[in-house]
C-alpha cells in the first residue's frame, strides 16, 4: 500500500532521464509499521558520469561526421567524369581481351580432346581389325593380347 502526500506549493525538481534510481524501503511506526513507504534515491555521480559520457560521445560523432563531410568534398573536387567514363571503357577493354583469351584456350582444349578421341577410336578400331585377322589365321593367343589392347584404348575412349 502506497501513500501518497497531499498536494503542496513545493515541488520536487524531476531527476535526469539518464540517471539511475534504487528504490528504498522505508518503515513507520504507522499502523504498527505495518505500512511500508518507498523513497527514490538518485546517485547523483552516476548521473554526471552519464552525461560526460553523452557528450563526450556527441562531440566524437559531430567531428567524425565533419572530417567525412570535407573529405568527401574533397574528393568530389577531384572527379572528372569524362576520366572516370574513360577508365571504366578502358578496363572494360581489357576485361574483354581477357575474355576472348579465356575463349581461345577453352575452345583449343576442346579441338585437342576430339583429336584424341578420334585417335583412340582408331586405335580401338585397328585392334580390333588386328584380333580379327589373329582369328582367321587361327591364332587365338595373338588375338587375345589384341583384344586386351583393344580393351585399354576402349576405356580411354569413355
Amino acid at each position: 500500500m502506497e501513500i501518497r502526500a497531499p498536494p503542496t506549493s513545493l515541488r520536487l525538481a524531476t531527476p535526469p532521464a539518464t540517471a539511475s534510481f534504487r528504490p528504498a524501503a522505508l518503515r513507520t511506526s504507522f499502523l504498527n509499521g505495518s505500512v511500508s513507504l518507498r523513497a527514490v534515491q538518485v546517485r547523483q555521480s552516476n548521473v554526471n558520469r552519464f552525461k560526460c559520457n553523452a557528450i563526450r560521445s556527441n562531440l566524437f560523432d559531430r567531428l567524425t561526421r565533419v572530417v567525412r563531410s570535407y573529405a568527401n568534398a574533397i574528393l568530389s573536387s577531384f572527379e572528372d567524369p569524362e576520366k572516370i567514363l574513360d577508365q571504366a571503357v578502358l578496363e572494360m577493354n581489357d576485361d574483354l581481351i581477357k575474355m576472348r583469351q579465356a575463349t581461345a584456350q577453352v575452345l583449343a582444349s576442346q579441338k585437342r580432346l576430339e583429336n584424341k578421341y578420334k585417335a583412340a577410336e582408331q586405335a580401338d578400331a585397328d585392334w580390333y581389325r588386328r584380333a580379327q585377322l589373329a582369328l582367321q589365321k587361327g591364332e587365338e593367343e595373338l588375338a587375345r593380347e589384341a583384344l586386351k589392347r583393344r580393351k585399354s584404348y576402349a576405356v580411354s575412349i569413355m
